[in-house]
């Protein structure tokens, strides 16, 4: 996250004395505080995200279990597990590293069980169902709202949202009522949405209301005929598509309203998403259906959008276009910059590519632009990007870059260069030649209908394996209207079938505290296989040539070596590669 907010040790200090007090005050023995706003967005303003202000940890995700008396307990995955190290003061807070193979909430959870609390204590419109559930099965849990927190800890001011704008159907691949047809093939049932990728994604509307984020904050109501979207009162909108209504209201306004539309429908199940609904929201909702009416349903509209038509799928082709051009610029114009003898810092990198992509016609960063530079390179998601860290002829960069562009589908992708045209080190070419080798297994891999997720994880790091490495994260992740979309994804524990018209990121990568670290990723397509029944394969997004300089060809395989000219050839074609 990119923020102007930053705490002193002392703030941090404070602010956890404050809710201990707090904790005192209301017989509280444990209190989780999650990284989520109460849409249980994943890409939060640290203005909004209450865990940063009781660790200084700026991570986009993480867990925070707070005792009654001594340090905080942060978890964190792999990505942040040397991010979290540097950003927190280890002398009041805790940082519980959480390998790969295991579940951050999971590990949380099992901690909670060895306390033993009487009483725990949750921000009830920041927790999801699911978790509440969970931890009431087991302790007493008492729950809090925003206000009673803000008033022991001086949370920082949100600002306010633009307008809300509807876009064609060009832009969209269906319109609203088309998507509503394909859904209810039911009258009697209705979801209520709080997704925002799965309420942009219904009512074709953006707001860009949030950092690296397209949506716009509200909640949904969809029926067979209408979706209904609750929005603040401030917020404007412009909509002229009748299958869509706004209503601007607030707070306890919002059952209100939901209870006077549910009249006009004979409705026998309300779905919702336990894991993106929080639970201020369900206890309304319980109060307006019944809780007998509600109907959990994983994912909630997320088997619907994670799934591209093809309409949506020409609309990614040219938002990925866009992004390869803005990426390869910027590598040509850092390359450029240093051969002149001009000195180019991670942040003059950082605003680069922002302005690079801007250039394309991008409209926001899908998220915080990692630009780190030699040993930082090694910060799997290395969100502070320094105004004196040079980039030299032997410097390796690692660049993790998005955007969002016209139609509001996100972009993601990395790559590794040298910051001139000097040959990598011996260390430096053997670790990007493992991650290249691990990359292609992935993208040219031909898997079964009804593989998972973990079955291609497991195939990508055969490579690495076979040398001694391996990453602490997942290998790829579903992209849509948020650059991490659920219902699909690759790693140890993704469960997820694999099916055609999903987008999924493909990204391994070696990580060397001190050294630097390699990530390449693409994202790709999964498709029907041309020729062998029953097969999928990928199709390609990305083409923006890799580094020459970093390649050990005599650690490829013949296999690896057709498959690197056969991309190098498109990328050549596409004006994107080095090797021009």
């Amino acid at each position: 996250m990119n923020t102007t907010i930053k705490l002193t040790s002392a703030q941090v200090s404070e602010n956890i004395k404050n809710l201990q007090s707090f904790m005192s005050k209301h017989k509280l023995e444990q209190f989780y505080v999650s990284s989520f706003d109460i849409y249980l967005n994943e890409y939060v303003p640290l203005e909004d995200c209450h865990r940063f202000y009781m660790t200084g940890f700026t991570g986009s995700t993480a867990e925070l279990l707070v005792p009654s008396s001594g340090k905080p307990r942060l978890y964190v995955d792999g990505r942040y597990h040397e991010q979290a190290d540097l950003e927190c003061d280890l002398s009041i807070v805790e940082v519980v590293k959480v390998p790969a193979n295991q579940g951050v909430l999971s590990t949380l959870e099992c901690d909670l069980a060895k306390a033993s609390p009487k009483i725990v204590g949750m921000e009830g419109d920041r927790a999801a169902v699911s978790l509440y559930e969970r931890v009431s099965s087991e302790f007493k849990v008492e729950l809090f709202n925003n206000q009673e927190l803000a008033s022991v800890i001086d949370f920082a001011p949100m600002a306010s949202f633009g307008k809300i704008q509807h876009l064609a159907k060009e832009l969209t691949g269906e319109s609203t009522g088309e998507k509503l047809e394909r859904i209810f093939t039911d009258k009697s049932k209705a979801y209520y949405i709080t997704a925002l990728d799965s309420l942009a994604w219904i009512t074709n509307c953006r707001g860009y209301h949030l950092p690296n984020n397209c949506a716009f904050v509200g909640t949904g109501f969809a029926t067979h005929d209408k979706v209904y979207a609750f929005i603040d009162s401030a917020i404007e909108v412009e909509c002229p598509d009748d299958k869509i209504e706004f209503i601007n209201c607030k707070g306890p306004e919002v059952e209100e309203k939901l209870l006077a539309i549910s009249k006009n429908y004979k409705l026998s199940e309300v779905y919702i998403d336990k894991n993106a609904l929080n639970t201020a929201s369900y206890l309304m909702l319980t109060s307006v259906f019944g809780e007998k009416k509600l109907a959990a349903k994983v994912g909630g509209l997320i088997d619907f959008h994670s799934i591209k038509t093809d309409a949506e799928l020409d609309l990614v082709r040219k938002a990925f276009k866009q992004g390869d051009k803005a990426i390869y610029n910027t590598v040509c114009w850092v390359k450029e910059q240093v051969k002149n003898g001009i000195k180019i810092s991670e942040l003059d990198l950082y605003h680069q590519t922002t302005k690079s992509y801007q250039e394309e016609g991008c409209k926001e960063q899908s998220f915080n632009t990692i630009s780190g530079v030699g040993a930082n390179g090694s910060i799997i998601h290395y969100g502070d990007p320094k105004a004196d860290v040079f980039i030299s002829d032997e410097s390796m960069v690692l660049l993790d870059s998005g955007g969002y562009f016209d139609s509001g589908f996100a972009t993601d992708t990395t790559r590794t260069f040298m910051g001139s045209t000097k040959e990598g080190s011996e260390e430096q070419k053997r670790i990007y030649t493992y991650v290249l080798k691990s990359a292609l297994a992935c993208q040219n891999a031909i898997f079964k209908s009804g593989t998972r997720g973990s079955g291609l994880d497991a195939i990508t790091r055969q490579p690495m394996y076979q040398a001694g490495y391996d990453y602490a994260h997942g290998t790829g992740h579903g992209v849509g209207l948020n650059v991490h979309e659920s219902g699909a994804g690759i790693g140890p524990t993704r469960t997820y079938l694999m099916k055609p018209g999903q987008v999924v990121s493909i990204e391994p990568g070696i990580y060397i505290p001190g050294f630097g670290g390699v990530r390449i990723e693409n994202i790709s397509i999964v498709k029907e296989h041309p020729e062998f029944e029953g097969f999928l394969c990928f199709e390609n997004l990305v083409y923006i040539g890799f580094e020459k300089q970093l390649i050990d060809e005599s650690l490829l395989t013949a296999q690896e070596k057709v498959w690197l000219e056969e991309y190098e050839a498109e990328c050549v074609k596409r004006g994107t590669s080095f090797l021009q």
